[in-house]
């Protein structure tokens, strides 16, 4: 693993390569019309400096929660983690989904699997545009796969603080199959004793703060939607469990 010079934030981030042999770590990236080319898409883990005396997290999610075009100490999950004070493995692959293959040929279940393994004490897990395609056509199987995920992940790890949150959206109104996104997750969250984060849409009418492409944010957007989800995780007390370092 290779340490990455940081910014002065308390946590050190590394970017661990994954190769074909290491992919039992690692979860897909899946081709969209939401996705830039898959050669311009990470393929690591991002992970901060583990820290035995701070709790653990991990984020389930996608290529905007990998942190796509903008420096890995820049992604969402660890400004998140680094103002919660946490340590953070962050699983996310551009494109994937509960129901999108990706480049890795896998889906949000394979970053379950990834997690289960790690055993964190807090699990963040963020609805995805890449399932878009999918609600549009079959919006039960949105709901299914995603409902089967997280039973997984509960069951799997009954004592984990688990944290879902919504798709996030571009500078312009989300469409209403967004809600066939987020209310899939938002279920199954709380049906597992999670809880939900209700952000909202970050970068409504905030164009700035994404990059060319109008669909990832950059280091400044990053920045916001990881201050906003820690902010929210904050009020609503949430607190890692005991039971996993």
């Amino acid at each position: 693993m290779t340490v990455r010079a940081a910014r002065r934030i308390p946590l050190r981030v590394a970017i661990a390569s994954i190769a074909a042999t290491t992919a039992l770590l690692l979860t897909g990236c899946s081709t969209t019309v939401l996705d830039p080319p898959a050669t311009s898409r990470p393929t690591s883990v991002r992970e901060a400096a583990p820290d035995s005396e701070l709790p653990s997290a991990a984020v389930i999610g996608d290529s905007i929660a990998i942190g796509l075009g903008v420096p890995a100490e820049d992604a969402w999950p660890l400004v998140a983690a680094a103002r919660l004070g946490w340590t953070l493995t962050d699983f996310a692959e551009s494109g994937a989904g509960f129901t999108r293959q990706g480049v890795n040929s896998h889906r949000f279940d394979d970053q379950v699997s990834a997690v289960i393994r790690l055993q964190p004490q807090v699990v963040l897990i963020a609805a995805t545009i890449n399932d878009a395609a999918t609600a549009r056509t079959d919006p039960a199987a949105v709901s299914t796969a995603t409902h089967a995920a997280i039973e997984r992940l509960s069951s799997a790890l009954p004592d984990a603080t688990l944290v879902g949150m919504g798709a996030v959206w571009g500078a312009t109104a989300a469409p209403p199959v967004a809600s066939v996104l987020d209310d899939a997750l938002h279920d199954a969250v709380l049906a597992a004793g999670g809880h939900w984060l209700a952000i909202g849409q970050t970068f409504l009418g905030r164009a700035d703060l994404l990059q060319s492409d109008g669909i990832h944010p950059n280091a400044a957007g990053q920045a916001l939607l990881g201050e906003a989800v820690s902010d929210a995780i904050a009020k609503a007390g949430i607190e890692p469990s005991s039971a996993h370092r």
